[in-house]
């Protein structure tokens, strides 16, 4: 059974493997961090990304609205997989979620590995980054 809190309801801290983001249904900074970061090609440090997500799964910049919508579902259907506090008395932490069967065509897909910050108790999910793992050839 996985467990959903959302903006309304206690959240207890930190969140644990299993359960789902919390404010799942609010999280900031998607579309950002996929154009200039995630997708961006020319990036110094997200351009392997970029690159991954182009050549396993044909997702590029002019797909950034299929990228964006699958994993804002993506974070409502799937459990957090690990979570790592930045400092034992600190309150931020990042949340990784696996987001499996992400992919353009029908023909290949991937499981996405999503990170998010928290930084307080209640705080909307931040997105950090995606990384495409795991690819399938149908």
């Amino acid at each position: 059974m996985r467990i959903s809190y959302l903006a309304s309801e206690a959240v207890p801290w930190p969140p644990r493997k299993g359960e789902l983001l919390p404010r799942h249904d609010e999280p900031v900074g998607i579309e950002k961090k996929l154009r200039g970061y995630c997708l961006a090609l020319d990036h110094k440090d997200g351009g392997s990304k970029a690159n991954g997500f182009l050549t396993m799964l044909g997702i590029d910049l002019t797909a950034i609205g299929y990228l964006d919508r699958h994993i804002r579902i993506g974070i409502t259907d799937n459990p957090i997989s690990e979570v790592r506090q930045k400092k034992a008395e600190a309150f931020d932490c990042a949340v990784y979620i696996r987001i499996p069967g992400i992919g353009r065509y029908s023909h290949r897909s991937a499981w996405v590995l999503t990170v998010w910050q928290l930084d307080t108790p209640g705080s909307q999910p931040r997105f950090i980054t995606a990384i495409p793992r795991g690819r399938k050839k149908r």
